[in-house]
């Protein structure tokens, strides 16, 4: 055989691996996938409901291939492997379409890949499908059909913020079909109908700052600010929710009254903030049990159970919601303006009749035999809000 032929077979192996890979990818519903060199091989990794899972080892020497195989099918440059880059393509399987963004990064021992897998569809999760409580859902369309100010999700990363937010969104444009909606987003995770989707970059032209000052001249009257990382961002979307828009927003943090201290923190006025925000909702997901799998043992004494091949032999597939939620009453708007710390706005907000925290709602699912104590405990659905 001449060496274009092996050179070609070569090839054809690689395009072959990683189409195979993505394909798995995506029937197991990973969210990402990392491929990460190590000093033997290259460690192929799925996550699967908010958890890595190594899928496969690939022999080390094919790390050059692997990378520019998957820099060509993003449109990146091949032959720069000092810098980090980022890039998208999209891919088809079982007839749906996935937008696939991947980046690059050099390492020690060579670039690291990762691939984030975005389902491409117009089909936003519905609002009473992700597991909140019936109260919390109440409260949260409660406060968005008031028809202007702000709404905030808050969690960590990977925590179902935009997931809750997009459902939201759904059921406006739904309820509301007559007006005006926009979303600003780094990047766009779903694209909808009937709504202006904005993709902005921190590192081009188009960034958040400038977008959203822009974006209030298109007569937005529903806006969608993916996420606040900056004083200029959060300064922005109180301006909006003061003058008559409604805007729902993310940003990460550890609870609800964090959120509170994040945003004066950013410099939001005490006064501007009381008037403007309406809702925080604070949550994060938890594995439910696979239905195919034998958990009741494994709870009760650690011992092993037989496992299914459907949930990679885990014992959970798929995840819920759990939530805590504080709206802004006449004794948490005196405390903010009183700028008072993070321990006394726990304890106004500990004291609201409807509030649940956090464990409490996370419990909610335990009891009801969708997910373990010990998911409950991985996820650290912890805070203490003393009412004394």
């Amino acid at each position: 055989m001449n060496r274009k032929n092996t050179t070609q077979e070569h090839t054809t192996g690689i395009v072959a691996l990683i189409e195979g890979l993505i394909d798995r990818a995506i029937r197991t519903r990973a969210s990402d996938i990392h491929f990460e060199p190590q000093d033997r091989c290259i460690a192929v990794r799925f996550r699967i409901d908010g958890h890595l899972h190594d899928i496969e080892q690939i022999p080390i020497v094919l790390l050059p291939n692997v990378v520019a195989r998957l820099k060509v099918l993003a449109s990146l440059l091949t032959y720069r492997v000092d810098i980090p880059q980022e890039g998208a393509m999209t891919r088809e399987f079982d007839g749906d379409a996935f937008d696939l963004r991947i980046s690059t990064f050099p390492t020690i021992r060579g670039e690291r890949v990762a691939v984030r897998i975005l389902p491409r569809s117009d089909d936003a999760r519905q609002l009473d499908d992700l597991g909140l409580s019936d109260s919390l859902r109440a409260g949260l369309w409660h406060a968005a059909m008031g028809g202007d100010g702000l709404l905030c999700a808050c969690g960590p990363a990977g925590s179902g913020k935009t997931t809750t937010l997009y459902a939201l969104l759904n059921r406006l444009r739904a309820e509301r079909p007559t007006a005006s909606f926009v979303t600003v987003e780094d990047p766009v995770e779903l694209r909808l109908d009937g709504i202006a989707q904005i993709q902005v970059s921190a590192h081009g032209e188009l960034t958040f700052d400038r977008a959203l000052r822009s974006v209030l001249r298109q007569d937005p009257q529903v806006l969608l600010i993916g996420e606040i990382r900056d004083r200029q961002t959060a300064a922005i979307a109180v301006e909006a929710a003061l003058t008559g828009h409604l805007v729902l927003t993310s940003f990460h943090s550890g609870n609800s009254t964090d959120a509170i201290i994040r945003l004066l923190e950013m410099g939001i006025p005490p006064y501007q903030l009381t008037s403007a925000l309406r809702l925080v909702v604070c949550q994060r997901l938890l594995r439910l049990k696979c239905p195919d799998c034998e958990l009741s043992r494994l709870d009760r004494d650690g011992a092993e159970s037989p496992l299914c091949d459907t949930c990679l032999g885990v014992g959970y597939r798929g995840r819920t919601a759990c939530a805590e939620s504080i709206r802004m009453d006449t004794p948490l708007r005196d405390a903010i303006l009183k700028q008072s710390n993070a321990e006394h706005l726990s304890k106004i907000v500990g004291a609201q009749p409807e509030f649940t925290t956090l464990v409490d709602d996370a419990q909610r699912h335990v009891n009801a035999g969708r997910t373990t104590q010990a998911e409950v405990d991985a996820t650290h659905c912890t805070r203490n809000y003393n009412t004394e």
